[in-house]
């Protein structure tokens, strides 16, 4: 695979990295670290509060808590904290999750679609959430490594919070910034703000997360690890800014789950440049197999989560907080009543662990072979992303080639040029996996059997004539993997763009490939907006083509708090908007 295949890769003229390093630094030293409503009640940063529970071997817990608009945002970070202390449970962390256009700047938002949660727009809307309880904010997706990092980070940092995330979150496309040089340098320059910072706090730390980004698209856990150590090296050996890691949104197998996490608390441990902070954030609840139709079954599901981690995490001391998913996260917005109940119901398990401990609950050989495994090929794929990527023109001593290479690159070509495993055209991507994602074997299951299912009423060269470009509004892949499966084993030509796509760009592509059909998969609430920008171009270019949506068709709406469903309103454009996957291939072979 050679340079050739990707000559757009890193284009001539890029900045100097480390004159943007320097810029980020001069800013540093303009602003001033504040202090947070944690700090100024308890006397410390939220750095030595990880660090006595972790030394204690001490399971603790962070919640999560993303609300539509700001004011709602500080009422349920108080709302939660005082319901767990009244309980007798001490939380001092919140992850924050603002809404995309928290990454975009300022202006340019009046273009780009509502977000679906609050929006920080000026310094003191990140004081607001820093003083709003005890709980020590992170600052989470679309603050740093966004369009619009520099502001963000400064106002974490003024506001007593510099541990932000998602440093994953550069492999975002957000509304409207479609220049990602420009993206990847603004967020070269937030590292070096940070890194202004380090030695005036040991709090000043990036997260990244294996559930968002380009990893979140990989089939193997030996990729994800391999992958969050260039990471790793990008912020600290490139940036010098400390670097820690969450994990476990998107991963069931509770096996592979606990040997994947023990695998980074070691690699990453043993790569790091500042030890004795934090390695691990946090080891998030299972989100993948919850139940809509029956929300008290997704509370048996977290505690069967929760406990094994606990077991462990009293033994090995890795420092990560637990963070248990709400049990209706994957539905909807989830209120503070759901966001501490699932605190509280982990938090009643926990006093039964030293009884597990008791009776030797877990029998640890089978974990830690796989955990060998997950290490020794996670390490090698590392190590080929040093060598792969310099053939491909990227200097991996310069930050910004290393972002600009994960940006363009995107799941599926990274982890196909790194991957150190067996190959097989028969699997998914040509790749035999050590240890499949949970996520991955779920979509490839649900589409075998969606394939099975069709076959009772369509031939297997049933689509053998259509040229369908498929692709996803968001950064989110998997939808968009179920559709290309099962419509690739019904002979159709699958023009598959991948995520974070533009209407225009699906345009340009179904036009010069001369398909009349587009389907897309949505997640993130720009389903109505996208469907109506795509069709206002469609009518400007006087185009042939029929588009479908499916996925998280909701959108927040004039004077509702929480996003809902659109699924009318796409449908009155003229789009086929439907979950439906029976109904679109229907609508696929008769037209």
């Amino acid at each position: 695979m050679g340079k050739e295949l990707f000559p757009e890769l890193i284009p001539e003229g890029l900045p100097d990295y480390r004159e943007v390093l320097a810029e980020g630094k001069a800013i540093a030293d303009a602003i001033k670290l504040g202090k947070s409503e944690f700090t100024k009640e308890r006397g410390m940063v939220v750095a030595d509060f990880r660090l006595a529970h972790r030394e204690a071997g001490e399971v603790y817990f962070q919640a999560q808590i993303g609300r539509a608009s700001l004011e709602e945002q500080v009422k349920a970070q108080k709302t939660v904290y005082e319901r767990l202390r009244e309980n007798g449970i001490d939380v001092g962390m919140n992850i924050l999750t603002p809404g995309w256009l928290t990454a975009v700047p300022p202006e340019i938002r009046d273009k780009a679609p509502r977000s679906t949660s609050f929006v920080l727009e000026k310094p003191e809307d990140f004081k607001r959430i820093a003083d709003a309880s005890p709980m020590q904010p992170l600052f989470g997706d679309y603050i740093c490594m966004s369009p619009n990092s520099v502001n963000n980070v400064i106002g974490a940092i003024e506001a007593g919070c510099p541990g932000v995330a998602n440093f994953s979150g550069i492999a975002w496309k957000y509304p409207y910034c479609d220049d990602d040089v420009a993206q990847v340098v603004e967020a070269v320059k937030a590292l070096g703000i940070m890194a202004g910072k380090v030695y005036e706090s040991n709090e000043v730390q990036i997260q990244g997360y294996v559930g968002d980004g380009i990893a979140s698209a990989f089939v193997d856990h030996v990729s994800e690890l391999g992958y969050a150590l260039f990471e790793q090296y990008i912020a600290e050996q490139l940036c010098e800014v400390p670097y820690k890691e969450g994990l476990g949104g998107l991963m069931s197998h509770i096996p592979n789950k606990l040997a994947t996490w023990l695998a980074f608390f070691e690699a990453l441990k043993e790569n790091a440049r500042y030890p004795n902070r934090a390695i691990l954030h946090h080891y998030e609840g299972n989100t993948i197999e919850v139940s809509a139709e029956e929300p008290v079954y997704n509370y048996g599901l977290i505690v069967a989560d929760f406990l094994p981690f606990a077991l462990l995490e009293r033994k090995y001391k890795t420092g990560a907080a637990y963070l248990p998913k709400p049990i209706m996260e994957a539905v909807r917005v989830p209120n503070e009543k759901e966001i501490a109940d699932c605190i509280i119901a982990c938090a009643a398990a926990l006093k039964k662990v030293p009884e597990f401990e008791e009776a030797g609950f877990i029998d640890e050989a089978d974990i830690l072979r796989r955990k060998d495994i997950i290490l020794e090929q996670g390490k090698k794929f590392y190590r080929n992303i040093l060598t792969k990527l310099p053939e491909l023109g990227v200097d991996i001593e310069n930050p910004i080639h290393c972002l600009l290479a994960i940006k363009r690159l995107k799941g599926a070509r990274f982890e196909s040029l790194c991957h150190p495993g067996e190959r097989d055209e028969s699997r998914y991507r040509g790749i035999v996996p050590y240890f499949m994602t949970d996520l991955t074997k779920q979509t490839l299951d649900k589409a075998d059997d969606k394939v099975m299912s069709l076959l009772a009423t369509y031939k297997a060269d049933a689509l053998m004539d259509k040229k369908i470009v498929v692709c996803s509004t968001d950064t989110h892949e998997y939808g968009l993997m179920f559709m290309d499966y099962v419509l690739k084993a019904f002979g159709a030509d699958v023009i598959n763009i991948d995520v974070d796509t533009d209407p225009e760009d699906a345009l340009d592509v179904a036009s010069e490939e001369g398909a009349l059909f587009i389907a897309v998969s949505t997640h993130n609430g720009q389903s109505l907006a996208w469907s109506e920008r795509a069709v206002n171009e469609i009518g400007k270019r006087n185009q042939e083509v029929k588009l479908f949506m499916g996925g998280m068709l909701n959108s927040l709406q004039e004077g509702i708090a929480d996003p809902v469903d659109v699924s009318d309103k796409i449908r009155a454009l003229g789009v086929f908007a439907t979950n439906d996957i029976d109904e679109m291939f229907k609508e696929f072979a008769q037209n």
